[in-house]
C-alpha cells in the first residue's frame, strides 16, 4: 500500500506483500521464509530527502543478495542495518558479522551477501545514495563495516536518530525529513572516517548528476526510461533527481529527449540511406513512433530527419 504525507510517498506492506515491496525498495533480492510465518511480516518505509529509512518486522528468514542491481530500475544504494530486536548476521566478502542491538552494520549490496535472521526480528534499514560517500569509503565496503554505540559516540547518536525519526515520521514535513536525511549521511561519513572532504565537488548534487547522466546514456534506448526509474536506481527521491538538474536549468525529461535527438542526428549522418533507416533509428532510441520522432527532430533542428540525412549524403 502507498499513501502520501506532504506529497512524499510512504510505503507499507504486510504478509504476502512484504517480499514484493522488499524487492521494490532493496533491489533484486530473494527472501526465504522456509517454515516460518510470512504473514507476520510488516514494513513501513519513507524517503528522507536523499535517503530512505525502513522499519520491518518479520519472522525468521534469509535474504539472498546476489545481483541486486540486475534491472535498470533496481535501487543502487549503500545499506545500513540497525537490529532493534532479534538475532541476525550477514555474510559478505568472506566475513561473517553478527548484527547486534547496540551496533550498526554498513554494507554495499552490490557485492553478493546473505543476511540470516535466525529469530523473529525488528530492524531499521537506512539506504544512502552511493555518491553520498567518498569513493574510497565505498571501496572499503568489500566486507561489512560494523560500528558499536559503546565505542563510537556517532553510532549512538545515529541509532537514536533512526529510532526517533521512524516514530515521528508521520509528523515530519518534507523539509524536516530532508534535513534529517542529510544529518544521517553526515553521521555515517564521520563514523567510517570520512567527514566532509575538502577539494572534492563542493555540491554533492554534481556527483549525483554525473551518475544520472551515465545511467541515462546506458539506457537511452529504453522507451520506459523515466525519472522514477532513475530515482530508484540512484537510491534517492524523485525530487533529488530534479534538484540535480537545476544547475543546468533542465528537467530530467528535457535532458533525455535532447540526448536522444543528438544521438539520432549523429546516426542519421552515418546512415546508409535505405528507406527504413529513419524509423529504425527512432525506435532504437526510445521514440514511440516515427511521427513523434519527426516532430521532435524538426523542432530541434528545423529540418525533417530525411532532409538531415540527405544533407549528410551530399
Amino acid at each position: 500500500m502507498r499513501f502520501s504525507a506532504d506529497h512524499r510517498p510512504i510505503e507499507t506492506a504486510r504478509g504476502q506483500e512484504f517480499a514484493g515491496l522488499a524487492r521494490t525498495l532493496f533491489g533484486n533480492v530473494r527472501l526465504d521464509f522456509t517454515a516460518a510465518d510470512e504473514e507476520k511480516s510488516s514494513m513501513l518505509s519513507a524517503m528522507l530527502g536523499a535517503c530512505r529509512l525502513t522499519r520491518l518486522e518479520a519472522d525468521r528468514h534469509m535474504v539472498f543478495g546476489e545481483r541486486v542491481t540486475a534491472r535498470p530500475d533496481d535501487p543502487d544504494a549503500i545499506k545500513l542495518i540497525l537490529q532493534a530486536e532479534g538475532s541476525a548476521s550477514i555474510t559478505q566478502g568472506g566475513l561473517h558479522a553478527p548484527i547486534s542491538t547496540d551496533a550498526l552494520v554498513i554494507y554495499d549490496p552490490r557485492r553478493p551477501y546473505v543476511l540470516t535472521n535466525s529469530t523473529p526480528v525488528r530492524q531499521l534499514l537506512l539506504q544512502l545514495p552511493r555518491q553520498a560517500l567518498p569513493q574510497a569509503a565505498v571501496e572499503r565496503l568489500a566486507a561489512p563495516f560494523t560500528a558499536h554505540a559503546e565505542y563510537d559516540g556517532m553510532c549512538g547518536i545515529l541509532l537514536s536518530l533512526m529510532e526517533t525519526t521512524m516514530h515521528e515520521i508521520g509528523h515530519l514535513d518534507e523539509a524536516r525529513r530532508s534535513s534529517v536525511g542529510q544529518t544521517m549521511i553526515d553521521l555515517v561519513r564521520t563514523m567510517i572516517g570520512e567527514g566532509r572532504p575538502e577539494g572534492l565537488v563542493a555540491n554533492p548534487l554534481d556527483l549525483l548528476l554525473a551518475r544520472i547522466k551515465d545511467f541515462i546514456a546506458g539506457n537511452i534506448a529504453r522507451p520506459d526510461l523515466t525519472v522514477a526509474m532513475i530515482a530508484r536506481r540512484m537510491g534517492c527521491s524523485v525530487r533529488y533527481v530534479y534538484r540535480a538538474f537545476e544547475t543546468a536549468r533542465l528537467t530530467p525529461s528535457d535532458y533525455i529527449w535532447d540526448l536522444r535527438l543528438q544521438q539520432a542526428a549523429a546516426r542519421l549522418r552515418k546512415a546508409a540511406g535505405h528507406s527504413g533507416e529513419i524509423s529504425e533509428i527512432a525506435f532504437a532510441l526510445g521514440f514511440s513512433s516515427s511521427a513523434h520522432f519527426s516532430r521532435a527532430f524538426r523542432a530541434r533542428y528545423a529540418v525533417s530527419p530525411s532532409q538531415w540525412r540527405k544533407a549528410a549524403l551530399l
